[in-house]
């Protein structure tokens, strides 16, 4: 049975936890069912510690620690997301499965396309730290307010491509550049692609653009696709 795991900011190990009237309690109590015995995990973006339900209440849940856990998750490269901002219910889907993917940063971005100029980030910080608990990773990545496409070349680190369908292959990418992969920024266009005129800025800003295959995809499916070869390399 896979342990159920959730994700504590301020969280330092203590020998003992009392969880009072907040989402974690009334997970574990109403929506898990969980009993005394049972264990979960408790994590911060350091470590990450084993606890037993020692008493369950109407009012509290008592945990008491039985060891730290060595949290196995080691990216191999740091991976940055330029996500040109799309639908809701899309733009949701993608920061879910960056973080499943490992990214470490994400930025929205304002592109002359996009069909979105703002984003809710309370509900994406929430939908980041579910994905963290689900997948196993201990450290949260770091999304920010959206920034215009003009003014990103100040954010974009390490090897860094555009996706466009007007690019070379992706294997061909990274193959001239497979010592150069330890940090790597990715900048995804909205629905219908960039424009011409931002795919020239980003060249005249040194960014390589790059295609997966010669099919037309959506936005959300360019940016999980490339994520999951990069996480792969």
């Amino acid at each position: 049975m896979r342990l159920n795991r959730f994700y504590l900011e301020n969280f330092i190990g203590e020998k003992k936890i009392e969880l009072k009237d907040c989402p974690i309690f009334h997970q574990i109590k109403n929506v898990l069912k969980m009993k005394v015995g049972e264990q979960v995990s408790f994590f911060n973006q350091e470590m990450e510690f084993l606890y037993k339900i020692e008493e369950i209440s109407k009012k509290i849940i008592i945990f008491i620690w039985l060891k730290n856990i060595e949290n196995k998750f080691k990216p191999k490269r740091e991976i940055i997301l330029f996500q040109s901002l799309i639908k809701k219910d899309k733009m949701e889907w993608v920061v879910q499965k960056a973080t499943e993917l490992g990214v470490t940063k994400i930025f929205p971005i304002i592109s002359k396309r996009s069909e979105k100029k703002d984003i809710n980030l309370d509900r994406l910080n929430k939908i980041i730290i579910e994905a963290v608990e689900q997948c196993g990773r201990l450290d949260l990545p770091l999304i920010f307010e959206p920034l215009k496409f003009s003014d990103i070349w100040s954010k974009v680190e390490g090897l860094t491509f555009l996706g466009d369908g007007s690019g070379i292959n992706v294997t061909e990418f990274f193959k001239k550049n497979e010592e150069n992969c330890k940090k790597v920024s990715i900048i995804i266009g909205p629905e219908g692609g960039f424009e011409n005129t931002e795919i020239e800025l980003a060249k005249k800003n040194k960014v390589e653009i790059v295609r997966l295959n010669t099919y037309v995809l959506r936005s959300e499916t360019a940016s999980i696709a490339f994520l999951s070869l990069i996480a792969n390399l």
